[in-house]
Protein backbone atom coordinates (compact mmCIF):
# COMPACT_ATOMS: atom_id res chain seq x y z
CA UNK A 1 0.00 0.00 0.00
CA UNK A 2 3.12 2.38 1.17
CA UNK A 3 4.86 1.74 -2.49
CA UNK A 4 1.65 2.27 -4.02
CA UNK A 5 0.75 5.75 -1.96
CA UNK A 6 4.64 6.42 -3.38
CA UNK A 7 4.54 5.79 -6.94
CA UNK A 8 1.35 8.12 -7.18
CA UNK A 9 2.91 11.03 -4.93
CA UNK A 10 5.75 10.86 -7.52
CA UNK A 11 4.78 9.44 -10.86
CA UNK A 12 2.90 12.70 -11.47
CA UNK A 13 3.23 13.62 -15.21
CA UNK A 14 6.07 16.81 -15.54
CA UNK A 15 5.23 19.26 -18.10
CA UNK A 16 6.72 22.88 -17.27
CA UNK A 17 9.25 23.99 -14.62
CA UNK A 18 6.45 24.46 -11.95
CA UNK A 19 5.63 21.07 -12.11
CA UNK A 20 9.73 20.04 -11.25
CA UNK A 21 9.69 22.27 -8.54
CA UNK A 22 6.42 20.50 -7.23
CA UNK A 23 7.72 16.93 -7.69
CA UNK A 24 10.97 18.37 -6.07
CA UNK A 25 8.89 19.93 -3.01
CA UNK A 26 6.98 16.23 -2.77
CA UNK A 27 10.66 14.49 -2.82
CA UNK A 28 11.57 16.22 -0.26
CA UNK A 29 8.52 16.03 1.89
CA UNK A 30 8.50 12.44 1.67
CA UNK A 31 12.15 12.29 2.30
CA UNK A 32 11.41 14.31 5.29
CA UNK A 33 8.42 12.20 6.57
CA UNK A 34 10.61 9.13 6.43
CA UNK A 35 13.88 10.60 8.59
CA UNK A 36 11.81 12.08 10.98
CA UNK A 37 9.68 8.85 11.53
CA UNK A 38 13.47 6.84 11.83
CA UNK A 39 14.96 9.87 13.69
CA UNK A 40 11.67 9.59 16.06
CA UNK A 41 11.80 5.40 16.66
CA UNK A 42 15.90 5.92 17.27
CA UNK A 43 14.86 8.54 19.88
CA UNK A 44 12.81 6.44 21.35
CA UNK A 45 14.78 3.58 21.72
CA UNK A 46 17.67 5.57 22.94
CA UNK A 47 16.17 8.88 24.86
CA UNK A 48 19.09 11.64 25.96
CA UNK A 49 16.67 14.35 26.79
CA UNK A 50 14.53 16.77 25.00
CA UNK A 51 17.73 19.05 24.18
CA UNK A 52 19.15 15.79 21.70
CA UNK A 53 16.04 14.91 20.64
CA UNK A 54 15.10 18.95 19.00
CA UNK A 55 18.62 19.14 17.96
CA UNK A 56 18.40 15.46 16.01
CA UNK A 57 15.03 16.64 14.73
CA UNK A 58 16.71 19.91 13.42
CA UNK A 59 19.84 18.25 11.91
CA UNK A 60 17.88 15.59 10.18
CA UNK A 61 15.66 18.87 8.49
CA UNK A 62 18.63 20.36 7.48
CA UNK A 63 20.09 17.53 5.86
CA UNK A 64 16.93 16.32 3.91
CA UNK A 65 16.59 20.32 2.70
CA UNK A 66 20.11 19.49 1.78
CA UNK A 67 20.58 16.68 0.02
CA UNK A 68 16.65 15.75 -1.07
CA UNK A 69 15.37 18.80 -2.48
CA UNK A 70 18.14 18.97 -5.06
CA UNK A 71 17.78 15.17 -5.99
CA UNK A 72 14.43 16.14 -6.55
CA UNK A 73 15.02 18.91 -9.00
CA UNK A 74 17.63 16.74 -11.09
CA UNK A 75 14.90 14.24 -11.53
CA UNK A 76 12.13 16.63 -12.40
CA UNK A 77 14.47 18.21 -14.82
CA UNK A 78 15.25 14.68 -15.87
CA UNK A 79 11.27 13.90 -16.59
CA UNK A 80 11.23 17.62 -18.44
CA UNK A 81 14.16 17.10 -20.66
CA UNK A 82 11.89 13.44 -22.00
CA UNK A 83 8.83 14.96 -22.05
CA UNK A 84 10.08 17.68 -24.34
CA UNK A 85 11.67 15.41 -26.50
CA UNK A 86 9.13 12.76 -26.86
CA UNK A 87 6.98 15.52 -27.34
CA UNK A 88 9.46 17.18 -30.17
CA UNK A 89 9.39 13.88 -31.48
CA UNK A 90 5.84 13.14 -32.00
CA UNK A 91 5.76 16.91 -33.86
CA UNK A 92 8.28 15.78 -36.23
CA UNK A 93 6.55 12.26 -37.27
CA UNK A 94 3.24 14.55 -37.92
CA UNK A 95 4.94 17.44 -39.59
CA UNK A 96 5.52 17.75 -43.08
CA UNK A 97 9.72 17.72 -43.82
CA UNK A 98 9.33 19.37 -46.98
CA UNK A 99 6.28 22.64 -46.05
CA UNK A 100 6.98 22.61 -42.15
CA UNK A 101 2.86 21.81 -42.65
CA UNK A 102 1.01 19.19 -40.89
CA UNK A 103 0.95 15.56 -42.81
CA UNK A 104 -1.40 13.52 -44.06
CA UNK A 105 -1.06 10.85 -40.65
CA UNK A 106 -1.90 13.95 -38.54
CA UNK A 107 -4.92 14.64 -40.29
CA UNK A 108 -7.41 11.88 -39.28
CA UNK A 109 -6.11 12.62 -36.09
CA UNK A 110 -7.07 15.84 -35.64
CA UNK A 111 -10.33 15.08 -37.44
CA UNK A 112 -11.37 12.87 -34.84
CA UNK A 113 -10.35 14.44 -31.82
CA UNK A 114 -12.35 17.87 -33.05
CA UNK A 115 -14.91 19.64 -32.48
CA UNK A 116 -18.36 17.78 -32.44
CA UNK A 117 -19.63 20.91 -34.35
CA UNK A 118 -19.81 20.82 -38.09
CA UNK A 119 -16.38 21.40 -39.56
CA UNK A 120 -15.25 21.68 -43.45
CA UNK A 121 -12.58 19.68 -45.51
CA UNK A 122 -10.80 21.62 -48.47
CA UNK A 123 -8.76 19.79 -50.26
CA UNK A 124 -6.94 22.07 -52.82
CA UNK A 125 -4.19 20.45 -55.60
CA UNK A 126 -1.78 22.01 -58.30
CA UNK A 127 -2.71 21.30 -61.73
CA UNK A 128 -0.17 19.33 -63.99
CA UNK A 129 2.07 19.71 -61.66
CA UNK A 130 4.24 16.71 -63.02
CA UNK A 131 5.09 18.74 -65.91
CA UNK A 132 7.12 20.78 -63.34
CA UNK A 133 9.21 18.22 -62.34
CA UNK A 134 9.93 16.42 -66.04
CA UNK A 135 11.13 19.85 -67.38
CA UNK A 136 12.98 22.01 -64.57
CA UNK A 137 13.13 18.41 -62.03
CA UNK A 138 12.36 17.68 -58.53
CA UNK A 139 15.01 20.60 -56.65
CA UNK A 140 12.99 23.34 -58.47
CA UNK A 141 9.43 21.41 -58.13
CA UNK A 142 10.21 21.34 -54.22
CA UNK A 143 10.43 25.17 -54.00
CA UNK A 144 7.32 25.72 -56.16
CA UNK A 145 5.72 23.16 -53.41
CA UNK A 146 7.21 25.23 -50.84
CA UNK A 147 6.16 28.52 -51.83
CA UNK A 148 2.54 27.28 -52.81
CA UNK A 149 2.09 26.15 -49.54
CA UNK A 150 3.19 29.78 -47.92
CA UNK A 151 0.56 31.02 -50.52
CA UNK A 152 -2.01 28.49 -49.08
CA UNK A 153 -1.22 29.52 -45.52
CA UNK A 154 -1.48 32.98 -46.26
CA UNK A 155 -4.64 33.07 -47.57
CA UNK A 156 -6.89 30.28 -45.92
CA UNK A 157 -4.73 30.20 -42.53
CA UNK A 158 -8.01 31.72 -40.83
CA UNK A 159 -9.85 28.45 -41.76
CA UNK A 160 -7.85 26.32 -39.83
CA UNK A 161 -5.44 23.45 -39.55
CA UNK A 162 -3.85 23.22 -42.99
CA UNK A 163 -1.88 19.66 -44.39
CA UNK A 164 0.05 18.64 -46.85
CA UNK A 165 -1.88 14.76 -47.68
CA UNK A 166 -0.50 14.22 -50.64
CA UNK A 167 2.23 15.25 -53.18
CA UNK A 168 0.91 18.43 -55.10
CA UNK A 169 -2.37 18.09 -52.52
CA UNK A 170 -3.66 20.00 -49.59
CA UNK A 171 -5.94 19.82 -47.14
CA UNK A 172 -7.74 22.61 -44.69
CA UNK A 173 -9.91 21.20 -41.68
CA UNK A 174 -12.02 24.43 -41.23
CA UNK A 175 -14.04 24.95 -37.98
CA UNK A 176 -16.40 27.73 -37.49
CA UNK A 177 -16.97 29.05 -41.06
CA UNK A 178 -19.59 28.68 -43.44
CA UNK A 179 -19.52 27.17 -47.35
CA UNK A 180 -19.77 30.30 -48.64
CA UNK A 181 -17.13 32.14 -46.67
CA UNK A 182 -14.49 29.03 -47.56
CA UNK A 183 -15.29 29.43 -51.25
CA UNK A 184 -14.82 32.88 -51.34
CA UNK A 185 -11.17 32.55 -49.67
CA UNK A 186 -10.32 29.39 -51.89
CA UNK A 187 -11.41 31.09 -55.25
CA UNK A 188 -9.59 34.29 -54.12
CA UNK A 189 -6.40 31.92 -53.67
CA UNK A 190 -6.73 30.17 -57.15
CA UNK A 191 -7.00 33.89 -59.00
CA UNK A 192 -3.74 34.19 -56.61
CA UNK A 193 -2.40 31.06 -58.05
CA UNK A 194 -2.94 32.10 -61.18
CA UNK A 195 -1.43 35.41 -60.66
CA UNK A 196 1.46 34.33 -58.93
CA UNK A 197 4.98 33.52 -60.53
CA UNK A 198 6.25 30.07 -58.24
CA UNK A 199 8.97 29.89 -59.90
CA UNK A 200 12.62 31.76 -59.85
CA UNK A 201 13.77 34.57 -61.85
CA UNK A 202 15.82 31.75 -64.43
CA UNK A 203 12.90 29.26 -64.50
CA UNK A 204 9.53 31.58 -63.63
CA UNK A 205 6.57 29.49 -63.48
CA UNK A 206 2.60 29.90 -63.53
CA UNK A 207 0.62 27.20 -61.96
CA UNK A 208 -3.31 26.84 -61.65
CA UNK A 209 -4.99 25.39 -58.81
CA UNK A 210 -8.20 23.46 -57.70
CA UNK A 211 -9.86 22.54 -55.24
CA UNK A 212 -13.22 20.35 -53.40
CA UNK A 213 -15.03 21.28 -50.25
CA UNK A 214 -17.59 19.25 -48.57
CA UNK A 215 -19.39 20.13 -45.35
CA UNK A 216 -18.86 17.33 -42.40
CA UNK A 217 -21.79 16.63 -40.15
CA UNK A 218 -20.35 15.56 -36.73
CA UNK A 219 -21.54 11.84 -37.19
CA UNK A 220 -19.55 11.39 -40.24
CA UNK A 221 -16.33 9.33 -40.28
CA UNK A 222 -13.43 10.37 -41.89
CA UNK A 223 -12.97 8.76 -44.44
CA UNK A 224 -16.40 8.82 -45.55
CA UNK A 225 -15.50 12.99 -45.49
CA UNK A 226 -12.55 12.41 -47.41
CA UNK A 227 -14.20 10.40 -49.85
CA UNK A 228 -16.56 13.38 -50.98
CA UNK A 229 -13.98 15.66 -50.90
CA UNK A 230 -11.50 13.98 -52.89
CA UNK A 231 -15.02 13.65 -55.26
CA UNK A 232 -15.49 16.91 -55.19
CA UNK A 233 -11.86 18.06 -56.11
CA UNK A 234 -11.95 15.37 -59.12
CA UNK A 235 -15.03 16.79 -60.79
CA UNK A 236 -13.34 20.39 -60.39
CA UNK A 237 -10.22 19.18 -62.80
CA UNK A 238 -12.41 17.18 -64.85
CA UNK A 239 -14.67 20.32 -66.15
CA UNK A 240 -11.34 22.60 -66.42
CA UNK A 241 -9.45 22.95 -63.17
CA UNK A 242 -8.42 26.41 -61.49
CA UNK A 243 -12.17 25.67 -59.97
CA UNK A 244 -13.88 25.15 -57.17
CA UNK A 245 -16.52 22.18 -56.63
CA UNK A 246 -18.75 21.85 -53.69
CA UNK A 247 -19.89 18.47 -52.83
CA UNK A 248 -23.27 19.05 -52.23
CA UNK A 249 -23.44 20.38 -55.49
CA UNK A 250 -23.47 19.03 -59.16
CA UNK A 251 -20.33 19.79 -60.87
CA UNK A 252 -20.99 22.28 -63.96
CA UNK A 253 -18.94 21.98 -67.16
CA UNK A 254 -16.29 23.94 -67.73
CA UNK A 255 -13.87 25.12 -69.89
CA UNK A 256 -11.22 21.88 -70.31
CA UNK A 257 -7.65 23.11 -71.23
CA UNK A 258 -4.47 21.78 -72.60
CA UNK A 259 -1.98 19.28 -70.66
CA UNK A 260 0.81 21.93 -70.71
CA UNK A 261 1.55 24.39 -67.65
CA UNK A 262 1.81 28.23 -68.26
CA UNK A 263 5.40 29.13 -68.12
CA UNK A 264 5.62 32.77 -68.03
CA UNK A 265 9.10 32.75 -70.14
CA UNK A 266 7.68 31.50 -73.21
CA UNK A 267 5.55 33.37 -75.13
CA UNK A 268 2.51 31.62 -76.43
CA UNK A 269 2.27 29.69 -79.20
CA UNK A 270 1.10 31.06 -82.90
CA UNK A 271 -1.76 29.35 -84.19
CA UNK A 272 -1.01 26.80 -87.39
CA UNK A 273 -2.42 27.86 -90.25
CA UNK A 274 -2.93 25.07 -93.17
CA UNK A 275 -1.68 26.17 -96.37
CA UNK A 276 -4.38 26.16 -99.21
CA UNK A 277 -3.97 23.53 -102.45
CA UNK A 278 -3.35 25.21 -105.73
CA UNK A 279 -6.15 25.04 -107.60
CA UNK A 280 -5.85 23.35 -110.92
Amino acid sequence: MYGEILRTLLNRPVHSGRDVRILAFRFVTICFVLAMAADSAFQLLAFHGWLNLFRGWAITICVVALIAYPIGLYVGEARLDHHRIKTRLIEQSLADSLTGLKNRASLPIDYDSGSEGERLLILLSLDRFKTVNERYGHVVGDRILIRAARLIAEELGNLGTIYRTDGTEFTVLATQCTVAEARAQVLALLARFESTDLGTLEKPVCLTASAGIVEVPASTAFAQAFAAVDAALESAKATGRSRVCLASEPATAGIVEGDEVVWSADPPPLPHRRRRADRP
